[in-house]
């Protein structure tokens, strides 16, 4: 069992020199890239979302406030006045 022992012990050691320090690195560059884009593209989505999806408190949809048969009445009430500027 000893030299089976020794060997391993041996590739553990090569293992942390060399080609597996540049692994991690060539990892850790990978990751943090993946990070970096990660973080941008949640800014963009959140710029795009405000631009998209204002205020509420501004933009108050008027199908919760009104019923549908005064909205049919504002709808013919502001043509009936486009209709009266046109002429």
């Amino acid at each position: 069992m000893e030299p089976q022992v020794s060997k391993v012990l041996k590739i553990q050691r090569l293992r942390t020199r060399g080609e597996n320090i540049m692994t991690n690195k060539i990892n850790m560059v990978i990751n943090l890239s993946i990070l970096a884009l990660l973080i941008y593209l949640s800014v963009a989505v959140k710029e795009i979302q405000d631009e998209v999806f204002p205020d509420p408190n501004i933009m108050i949809p008027m199908s919760s406030k009104i019923s549908d048969d005064q909205f049919q009445a504002l709808i013919k009430q502001f043509l009936i006045q486009k209709l009266n500027q046109g002429e």
